[in-house]
């Protein structure tokens, strides 16, 4: 295990390569299928890391929304609107 980590993390991984083909010629083989497959898996588990606190913020963001919640707030939004809608009013008329 203590060799493979090396060969998955793509960490001074030729020289356990170089050792190994000096034994087996084939061995290239093995070492490129499992350098693939290792690094299918490790970026899998980036991916999956992402799309999970993607959710949980999509699903936090669903349960506390950003509206206004007390009569004040509604009047004052209200109000605001009401002044945006009056000074766009008065740009028309000038027009």
């Amino acid at each position: 295990m203590l060799t493979l980590f090396p060969v998955v993390t793509l960490e001074d991984w030729t020289h356990v390569m170089y050792t190994a083909l000096g034994l087996y010629g084939w061995a290239w083989v093995y070492f490129v299928s499992f350098i693939f497959v290792g690094a299918f898996v490790i970026i899998n588990l980036f991916i999956a890391v992402v799309l999970n606190n993607l959710e949980e913020a999509k699903a936090g963001s669903l349960k506390d929304p950003k509206q206004p919640t007390t009569r004040g707030d509604i009047l004052e939004e209200l109000a605001a609107t009401q002044s945006a809608l009056a000074r766009l009013r008065e740009r028309m008329e000038r027009l």
